[in-house]
């Protein structure tokens, strides 16, 4: 059993306090998507993953950047055994607006957002879809997630401990993972998933970022327990 495992099966007698710091945020559409790594990487939740602490959950499901993403913060509750679940869903890619508002603590919204209280039972069927689509394995250094395609990330900080892992293509089906099931109950934006499918693209050689024309084909690594930044 792994450590994550062993946390994963104390989860349901663990309440424990924190904290949210959003980081980035910038109006240059060139400096844009680093900010957006940093929200990717859960720099936030690392700066607070320490032992008494509630347990944060960030998925993140990128469908091709430029037409859809959907983010899923989720933090236990103090004392009572619930959690709640923001869901964001961005059309046409991550808005600038929306990284400024993490910057400043202002409620500046996504394309479709949604705060939903999620129940203790709902939130170890997210541990259990977790561990069943593959979490608990090391992440995998050198994986390539490249924003014009179909990929999930996910991270968890429990009792101090930081876990992250992705998945695409490479190493899975991604339209079937099972915690997208799971994660779809607290999930009140009305917004549908857009499903995934290959996209005619042209060479990735020739693309740059351009604001005139609102190019963002980006690329981002993973490393042994986040990306490489």
């Amino acid at each position: 059993m792994t450590l994550f495992q062993k946390i994963t099966s104390t989860l349901v007698c663990s309440f424990l306090l924190t904290s949210c710091a959003a980081q980035g945020g910038t109006n240059n559409p060139v400096v844009r998507p680093f900010q957006w790594f940093s929200y990717a990487n859960g720099d936030d939740i690392r700066a607070e993953c320490q032992p008494g602490r509630n347990a944060r959950y960030r998925m993140i499901y990128n469908a091709l950047y430029d037409e859809q993403v959907r983010t899923y913060d989720i933090l236990q509750l103090n004392i009572s055994k619930q959690a709640t679940q923001t869901t964001r869903v961005f059309n046409g890619g991550v808005n600038v607006d929306w990284l400024l508002g993490a910057v400043s603590g202002s409620s500046l919204k996504a394309t479709h957002e949604s705060r939903e209280v999620i129940s203790l039972v709902d939130l170890v069927a997210i541990e259990k879809a977790l561990v069943a689509s593959g979490f608990e394995k090391p992440a995998i250094k050198g994986q390539i997630l490249h924003s014009d395609t179909f990929y999930w990330i996910a991270m968890v900080c429990r009792e101090g401990v930081f876990k992250y892992y992705a998945w695409n293509d490479d190493n899975a089906d991604v339209a079937k993972l099972p915690f997208r099931d799971v994660l779809s109950k607290g999930d009140k934006t009305g917004v549908a998933f857009l499903e995934p499918y290959v996209p005619t693209l042209p060479g990735r050689s020739s693309r740059y970022y351009n604001s005139d024309r609102g190019g963002k084909y980006f690329t981002m690594q993973v490393d042994d327990n986040g990306l490489d930044l």
